[in-house]
């Protein structure tokens, strides 16, 4: 097996990463209650809070430099030779509701990267407010998947090149929006053993969720990384074992370990060897923080190696308890 050096690097941290930027990061965020991103912030408030002690912060960087960064209105960015991570955030004070704002967003961010040299989406992170409530007449979350289709329709992008994601309900405060995005094509997935979140039926929507279940990056030199989405008790289209706790960590771990399968087969038959995927960092969004103990006992069991965020948020569905998801390296 050739091991190369990781071209993405994402630690957690026992602090908010208060102050300065280290040179090598394209970004910090802090694991709060309440998400809120004054103009010129140097770190991400995330609304997530943490549930565990000695993890209250996260960071992305680059194995090496340089990294330019820079920011604009309720926006941050920092480019390196290979990634551009993009993040932006709005109040929702706007009258024009969720689905408007999140076409926004997404206007905005998709023309960022094209503008910048990096076209091709490889993940986004998605966090805002009552994720499960209904205004409008429609659910938050399909008003913002309402809105993230209508950006991806204008700007043209297929099906195809969804890249992965997560959605999630926050504490409250600011719709947060960020992304990874590089100027290789990645390779996405899905998984066998559930539909693809774009062909959800409409009972779902008026439009499907807009992601794959898992991109995979390989670049020159560097060892390809796997950057999973938010994966949950879901077969098929339907959730299975709807607010049990139990039968919902079985099949969430189930169906991670059939996407990295699925992904180290496709991968073998495409450019031989014997992958291994290799756990670096998950986050585990708990809806109940009485369930952790039983939670973290079981992730913590299956993923030994791995450095775990267990942090309190709603999931997108209501009958959902937990939702897993994370960045794996890939060793062919």
């Amino acid at each position: 097996m050739v091991v190369t050096p990781p071209g993405l690097i994402c630690r957690y941290s026992d602090t908010p990463h208060a102050g300065v930027i280290p040179d090598l990061a394209l970004a910090q965020f802090r694991f709060d209650a309440h998400c809120e991103n004054p103009p010129g912030t140097p770190v991400l408030s995330t609304g997530l809070q943490p549930l565990v002690e000695g993890i209250a912060g996260e960071l992305l960087a680059v194995a090496g430099g340089p990294v330019t960064r820079g920011f604009g209105e309720q926006c941050y960015w920092a480019e390196s030779d290979d990634y551009l991570f993009l993040a932006l955030w709005a109040d929702e004070t706007d009258a024009a509701g969720l689905a408007a704002i999140s076409q926004h967003l997404y206007q905005r961010l998709l023309g960022h990267t094209r503008a910048r040299g990096y076209p091709h989406l490889v993940r986004m992170w998605n966090y805002f407010a009552d994720i499960n409530g209904e205004t409008q007449g429609l659910e938050r979350y399909r008003q913002f998947c309402l809105g993230r289709f209508d950006a991806f329709t204008a700007h043209g992008l297929a099906e195809n090149q969804y890249p992965s994601a997560c959605a999630l309900g926050h504490g409250g405060g600011d719709l947060l929006v960020y992304a990874l995005a590089s100027k290789t094509t990645p390779w996405h997935f899905e998984n066998p053993r559930q539909a693809s979140a774009y062909h959800y039926p409409a009972e779902y929507g008026p439009r499907s969720p807009s992601f794959a279940r898992a991109s995979l990056l390989s670049l020159p030199g560097q060892t390809a990384t796997l950057f999973v989405s938010g994966t949950a008790s879901v077969v098929g289209y339907l959730t299975l074992h709807p607010y049990q706790l139990g039968g919902q960590i079985d099949v969430t771990l189930e169906n991670l370990e059939l996407l990295l399968a699925h992904v180290a087969q496709q991968y073998r038959h495409a450019r031989g060897g014997n992958p291994q995927l290799k756990a670096e960092v998950l986050k585990v969004y708990i809806r109940n923080p009485a369930d952790l103990a039983a939670i973290k006992a079981r992730v913590g069991q299956a993923y030994p190696q791995a450095a775990i965020a267990y942090v309190v948020a709603d999931i997108c569905r209501a009958d959902l308890l937990l939702e897993i998801d994370g960045i794996w390296n890939l060793l062919p």
